[in-house]
């Protein structure tokens, strides 16, 4: 239980850094193209930090009986994030304030996603 507290805590925490680094480095004007082009690594209908077991399979182009291998393992870790998102929570009420856990919501809020997504498109290793 430990570790997929952590594993969801370290998705979040990747995720905002990148969100943090790329609105620091991206001009306004870049911003606008990589909306409309960003594939859907993480759902963008999701909480902050699950990956879109589609939108992936396509992105890494896989084919054959590796696709329901992989979309059972991208629900495995969905699973686990959205585990460690509650657990966090529960142990949060004992330790932040009212407006403290509404920041840490916001932080999990399902708008984050599509940000991520731009900024890895911005950055595409592979190519399409």
């Amino acid at each position: 239980m430990v570790t997929t507290f952590r594993l969801g805590l370290a998705v979040i925490v990747v995720g905002l850094s990148l969100a943090t680094l790329d609105a620091r480095q991206t001009p306004a004007g870049r911003q606008s193209s990589a909306v409309a082009a960003a594939p859907e690594v993480f759902c963008n209908t999701m909480q902050a930090g699950t990956l879109c077991p589609t939108g992936t399979v396509g992105i890494l182009k896989l084919s054959g009986p590796k696709v329901q291998q992989w979309m059972d393992a991208v629900n495995k870790y969905n699973g686990a994030v959205e585990s460690a998102t509650k657990q966090l929570k529960a142990e949060a009420k004992s330790v932040l304030t009212p407006a403290q856990i509404a920041e840490l919501d916001r932080w999990m809020a399902t708008g984050i996603n599509p940000e991520v997504n731009r900024i890895l498109a911005s950055r595409n290793p592979i190519a399409r």
